[in-house]
């Protein structure tokens, strides 16, 4: 399999299996802030032990840069997610996604001047159909009742889009420097849970603490951020990070998927229509959208089977 065809596999994978955070959160009764903070509690501990079979801890103190930019991702994924989530409550879930997801936006325009080369014409285009797809799955939303353009909501949803581009930015620079992904999002995991902890258990009441809510989380933190967010980082690798970004829309396009296989939630004609304009936004990126100039890397993203520092 070639870099090229990889990178794409993983960053769609990964927006595929991450469709279903919303149908395990409405399962969940504890406060949003407390279940992210557990979920990466859970993603900490998993990598943490990946990171000490592969002895990769030298690779999060390598040199001063390498540390700054993970401490940078590391509070742009909380506040991200905190973020995020105050925009669904303040908001509504349409008006909230749809900012957040504009990070493809920022990064197509910022990537260059930190990254350098240019954003490729084919990555507009698919941009643009890809934000046209997103704008007519959330038409019931945007136009509903349930629309509160408050500036509070507004601000936190514009906050969330461009952490998340940080977010985005910074992990392709850490791959550039050869820091592998499962060490990434271990130290983008424990950076989150130590941010959010402290608030999370502030709005925590201690009914919350059931055997439900931590298998919940528990679940979110392994398959939907150790797994997933390592996917999607490896595969930064070897794909622009631009491209990566709009490879992402694939996330709200299966999570009607499963909300109509466990919640019998049957999707809108606008949600189907919309979901077939992300896909074509997909097909131009991995048709037409230039290759990454960087070599291959050898490895899984979740184990090195050469046992060292393939990165």
């Amino acid at each position: 399999m070639s870099g090229r065809l990889r990178g794409y596999g993983e960053t769609l994978g990964a927006g595929l299996i991450n469709g279903s955070i919303g149908v395990f959160v409405t399962y969940a009764s504890m406060p949003a802030t407390m279940l992210v903070a557990v979920r990466m509690v859970f993603a900490g501990l998993v990598l943490g032990v990946v990171v000490a079979m592969r002895r990769d801890w030298k690779a999060l103190f390598a040199d001063r840069g390498t540390t700054i930019r993970l401490l940078v991702c590391g509070v742009a994924l909380a506040v991200n997610l905190v973020s995020y989530f105050i925009a669904i409550r303040q908001t509504g879930v349409a008006v909230a996604i749809f900012l957040s997801y504009l990070a493809p936006v920022y990064v197509a325009f910022v990537a260059p001047h930190l990254e350098g080369g240019r954003t490729e014409a084919a990555v507009y285009a698919a941009l643009g159909v890809g934000l046209g797809g997103m704008a007519l799955i959330l038409v019931p939303g945007l136009t509903g009742q349930s629309v509160q353009l408050t500036p509070y909501g507004l601000s936190f949803a514009v906050l969330a889009g461009l952490m998340y581009t940080i977010y985005l930015i910074g992990g392709k620079q850490l791959r550039r420097r050869g820091v592998h992904a499962t060490t990434i999002v271990f130290a983008m995991s424990v950076l989150a849970a130590v941010v959010l902890l402290p608030l999370g258990l502030l709005q925590t009441p201690a009914a919350d603490f059931t055997a439900r809510n931590f298998a919940i989380a528990g679940f979110l933190g392994v398959v939907c951020t150790a797994l997933t967010f390592s996917l999607a980082m490896d595969g930064m690798r070897y794909i622009k990070v631009q491209q990566a970004a709009i490879l992402g829309y694939v996330e709200p396009v299966s999570a009607p998927v499963y909300a109509l296989i466990f919640l019998s939630q049957v999707p809108s004609i606008w949600t189907v229509v919309g979901g077939a304009f992300i896909v074509v936004a997909g097909v131009i990126v991995v048709r037409y959208g230039a290759p990454e100039s960087e070599p291959e890397l050898p490895g899984l993203a979740l184990a090195d089977p050469t046992g060292g520092d393939a990165d």
